[in-house]
């Protein structure tokens, strides 16, 4: 896995707060402002953390999703889906993210998201 962390959202603002609070853990971040874009970015690149927002238009979150189910060298990437909806209506179908964040998110849910998947690198 590459010291990356790979950013979607259609937001702008939130991809603002996102590398504000990201900045400080001296990864290198990786944007993408739709799922098309976070493909494409995944085909060149293996981060080991994506945050997504799955609500965006042309290809939603549930794609890019699916497209790192079938990559296997994405299989230990720390996936955080985030929604602006807390009735997520894909929830069921999201097999494959290892956390959940709803909007408006903090600064705070966001580096204790990283810090636990750090924290998981570290242990395997």
């Amino acid at each position: 896995m590459d010291n990356l962390i790979l950013i979607v959202d259609d937001d702008e603002q939130t991809l603002i707060l996102l590398r504000q609070v990201l900045k400080p853990f001296g990864m290198e971040i990786l944007q993408a402002n739709d799922g098309q874009q976070a493909i494409d970015l995944l085909e060149q690149h293996t981060p080991s953390i994506m945050l997504l927002d799955m609500l965006m238009p042309h290809v939603p979150g549930i794609e890019v999703l699916e497209y790192v189910a079938q990559t296997p060298r994405l299989d230990k990437m720390y996936i955080t889906i985030i929604s602006a909806h807390k009735m997520f209506a894909y929830k069921d179908q999201v097999t494959r993210a290892d956390n959940y964040l709803v909007k408006p998110i903090r600064p705070k849910d966001i580096r204790e998201v990283i810090q636990a998947a750090l924290d998981r690198q570290l242990a395997s």
